[in-house]
């Protein structure tokens, strides 16, 4: 795989999708216009997408499958064991219970009340211009997440499920910032209340790790490698060299994205850049003591990096690299509409007639043109959470294309007789410039607005006080979490 790159300077952008007279152009090609309708015509992959940037076309006959890959049973057994030995101390919690826990909180503070001018300048042009919720992440209390070099946020979910209500983000960890080429040896979410207009939030650190075995099959836990998807990562895999581990963006110069956080029912879902999705049921969090290291310390309990809470990977939902090809650099364009495709991120769609989760690909602008765009895929879930399979295939349900490049994040909206609204979040103006916002649907030119500094992945907020897309900026001193109305990001009068 490609040489690891250095942290980006990304800033955010959302697109849009062809207009009317284009559509129906795309339509007679073989490829429809982005609004999901029934009866698209059914073609061969190999016609051209619009090289209008911000337009996202339906690729009509391109699809791709994952096959669910579950982690160890017998290190998940060993897991159990441990969990059950009253000595180290493992308690079993849901989310909800790490986000309502007010011990030691970390703090996330209203835009107006305590945040830097540095970090406010974030989100600043965005709030000029329409309402906007922001916070900074704590940096009072000593955990310093607002300006540190070494914990990078990336992905954000929204949950209002029984599992979990609340706002997480997702983490990964440079060993040492200043490295030539930084090696990522960790990850983690921050969990908590989704913050009020006005009002200080709080959350929690909650570590990620992977349930392997020893020789004599005891549990080991690994931590999770930012690195997905490459041979020979390092010491964060699970069992063998390129197992890998939880995908983030940012992580060094290497020619492919990562990143995003999805929470569906009792599932955490994050990306793997060339593999495909890492799943985390909520139920196997656990609140354990504080202290250093990864597993049982000399003390006999079991610790996480100094963290009260842990999270364990129980699969892995993978694509066929044989068939399909491995992840080609960023800079690089797929062979073909359905080959080597990437998973930079992810999001949750629940508006969809089949609520969804949503991948994207992180390309420079070499690599994506009108007959190898950037692919969005719409992966469908079952009603528990999961991904919905048949005979343990996950077949997609769509596939958008858009010549768009440095796509950090997507949201999608549907509403009927409407079809998909897609949201992309672009980088492009680093740690100085804000990007800028577009949205996409068919039958209308792309809407566009100012962006934010640094933002990263986004996440669809379906609320009865009015939708909202929520996102995170990533540079430190000017880490913000925020949200905006949905329909402030589109024209006027659209649904």
């Amino acid at each position: 795989m490609p040489t690891p790159r250095l942290r980006s300077r990304r800033v955010t952008l959302l697109l849009g999708v062809a207009s009317g007279a284009l559509a129906t152009g795309l339509l007679a090609a073989g490829i429809a216009a982005a609004h999901d309708s029934p009866g698209t015509v059914a073609a061969a992959p190999r016609a051209a997408v619009s090289a209008t940037p911000g337009q996202t076309t339906t690729l009509s006959g391109v699809s791709f499958k994952l096959r669910w890959k579950p982690t160890d049973a017998a290190a998940m057994t060993a897991l159990d064991r441990l969990v059950a030995d009253r000595r180290t101390a493992m308690k079993a919690v849901s989310l909800r219970d790490v986000a309502a826990d007010r011990t030691d909180l970390r703090r996330l503070t209203w835009k107006n009340s305590g945040c830097s001018s540095t970090a406010r300048s974030a989100v600043a042009a965005l709030d000029a211009r329409i309402k906007v919720g922001a916070w900074c992440p704590d940096y009072r209390s000593g955990k310093n997440d607002e300006g540190t070099a070494n914990w990078i946020p990336q992905g954000v979910a929204i949950s209002r499920g029984a599992a979990f209500d609340g706002l997480a983000l997702s983490w990964y960890h440079l060993k040492d910032p200043n490295a030539a080429e930084p090696v990522t040896d960790m990850a983690r979410l921050t969990v908590g209340t989704r913050p009020e207009v006005n009002k200080t939030g709080g959350y929690h650190a909650v570590q990620l790790a992977i349930p392997t075995r020893d020789a004599s099959g005891k549990v080991v836990a690994k931590d999770v490698d930012i690195r997905l998807g490459e041979a020979g990562t390092g010491t964060g895999t699970a069992a063998g060299a390129g197992a890998g581990g939880m995908g983030a963006q940012g992580v060094a110069e290497a020619p492919q994205h990562a990143g995003g956080l999805s929470i569906v029912g009792n599932y955490a879902y994050l990306p793997d850049t060339s593999a495909g999705l890492r799943v985390y049921d909520l139920r196997r969090t656990y609140r354990i003591t504080p202290g250093g290291g990864l597993g049982v310390g000399s003390d006999g309990k079991f610790h996480a990096h100094g963290e009260r809470y842990v999270l364990f990977e129980v699969g892995r939902y993978v694509i066929d690299q044989k068939a399909t090809g491995t992840c080609p650099a960023w800079k690089t364009k797929p062979s073909a509409l359905n080959k080597q495709l990437c998973f930079s991120t992810v999001s949750y769609d629940p508006s969809y007639p089949t609520p969804s989760l949503l991948t994207a690909e992180y390309k420079l602008s070499g690599g994506v043109g009108s007959a190898r765009p950037m692919r969005v895929v719409r992966w469908p879930l079952a009603a528990n959470g999961t991904l919905a399979a048949s005979g343990g295939v996950v077949t997609s349900k769509v596939v958008y294309g858009t010549v768009t490049p440095n796509v950090q994040g997507v949201a999608g909206f549907y509403k009927a007789g409407q079809g998909a609204t897609i949201y992309y979040s672009v980088s492009g103006g680093g740690a100085v410039r804000p990007g800028t916002i577009f949205s996409d649907r068919a039958g209308r030119n792309p809407f566009s607005i100012v962006g934010v500094i640094g933002g990263e992945s986004f996440a669809y907020d379906h609320y009865s006080g009015g939708d909202r897309i929520w996102g995170v900026t990533e540079h430190a001193g000017k880490r913000m979490v925020f949200w905006a109305y949905r329909k402030n990001l589109q024209p006027k009068g659209d649904g």
